[in-house]
């Protein structure tokens, strides 16, 4: 075992195996969880070398956790604390006695009912679900399970979401009782871009180009900081209206920051948690209008982009949303009045005049 001092002053343990005379190399922050793997390690070396394969061990669910937890360092922060919490919440305490290879179907099931019983969401329980049979499928792949018992456990019908946005008037509204709030320049360019609110935080001046009118999205703030990437892993260019376009030159001229786009007047990171949490609320009790989120700004530019005449298919690419199907599922469905207007465009009846005339010949 190698140990590494970092510049930080963090100190990591570094353990390589050979395997079939390939190096296996991986690092650890604690020294207990380096010698575990190494341990598990040396013993499938073991038993590659007597069976030609590592032998299924009569592992429980909560060590084959732990095991698959020291082999997720690929994984960002924000989904180990999603899986992690499954694990911790819902998986250990119900079947983490049970050994592995025997888990059937109906553990499962009796989960989900008892996730169901607990009021727990079809969506979160289908989550849980999903994480459930992923952690199997890394079990196979490690040859601690022979096949994948939960292979034909259907998920639970999920109710139709319902995309919250406001209509023209509203949006009106809350911009003219937040026009002057520190943070409008953020809200005009949600509400006029569909941008999401990473997106937004984690722009900078960099990536806004005001000789093409565009704006690249290939960044995105999370609670977590700066990622160099996006949501799909896209980088999507979004043109800009003349009402962004002026804004944004408006913002670029107080030089709050040279860095990022939208700070606080002083030139500090906005947070995603606070600016949902509590500017936004704020904002909207300003407005005096319905409450929603931070993100149904996103989907208010996009059902009043429907109702004015845009499609589906350019909507999806100013979204950057992977398919056309996922816009079309989300965005589809219209506002009432809309939606009775449209329907005025075909109109067929009988000509009542016609019909009478008609009638009084037979008499």
């Amino acid at each position: 075992m190698e140990t590494l001092k970092r510049k930080n002053g963090t100190t990591k343990f570094r353990v390589k195996v050979y395997i079939n005379n390939k190096p296996v190399t991986k690092i650890f922050d604690r020294k207990t969880d380096a010698n575990n793997w190494k341990r598990l390690k040396q013993n499938e070396k073991e038993q590659v070398e007597i069976f030609g394969m590592p032998v299924i061990q009569h592992i429980t669910l909560l060590e084959f956790s732990q095991i698959w937890k020291q082999n997720q360092s690929g994984l960002s922060t924000r989904s180990k604390d999603a899986y992690y919490g499954v694990l911790k919440t819902h998986l250990v305490p119900m079947l983490g006695h049970e050994i592995l290879k025997n888990i059937k179907i109906h553990h499962a099931q009796k989960l989900m009912l008892k996730l169901h019983e607990n009021n727990i969401s079809a969506v979160r329980i289908n989550f849980i679900i999903r994480f459930f049979k992923q952690l199997l499928n890394d079990a196979i792949k490690w040859d601690y399970l022979l096949h994948h018992p939960l292979k034909n456990l259907k998920k639970l019908r999920e109710p139709p979401k319902k995309e919250l946005y406001w209509m023209p008037a509203q949006v009106a509204q809350f911009l003219n009782a937040n026009q002057y709030d520190e943070n409008y320049a953020l809200y005009v360019a949600a509400l006029n871009t569909g941008m999401r609110r990473g997106e937004l935080l984690g722009l900078k001046w960099d990536k806004v180009d005001f000789a093409n009118e565009q704006i690249e999205i290939s960044r995105t703030r999370d609670r977590y900081g700066i990622k160099e990437t996006t949501k799909t892993g896209k980088v999507v260019y979004v043109q800009m209206n003349e009402i962004v376009l002026r804004t944004l030159k408006s913002l670029k001229e107080e030089k709050r920051s040279l860095d990022n786009v939208f700070t606080e007047r002083n030139g500090k990171e906005l947070y995603l948690e606070h600016v949902s949490d509590r500017l936004f609320k704020e904002a909207i009790k300003r407005a005096d209008v319905a409450k929603i989120k931070f993100h149904n700004l996103r989907s208010t530019f996009a059902a009043n982009f429907c109702m004015n005449g845009g499609d589906i298919y350019t909507l999806s690419r100013i979204l950057g949303h992977s398919t056309v199907e996922m816009t079309a599922k989300r965005y589809a469905h219209l506002h009432s009045s809309h939606m009775k207007k449209a329907v005025q465009i075909i109109a067929f009846e009988a000509n009542s005049s016609h019909l009478a005339h008609d009638h009084l010949k037979m008499v």
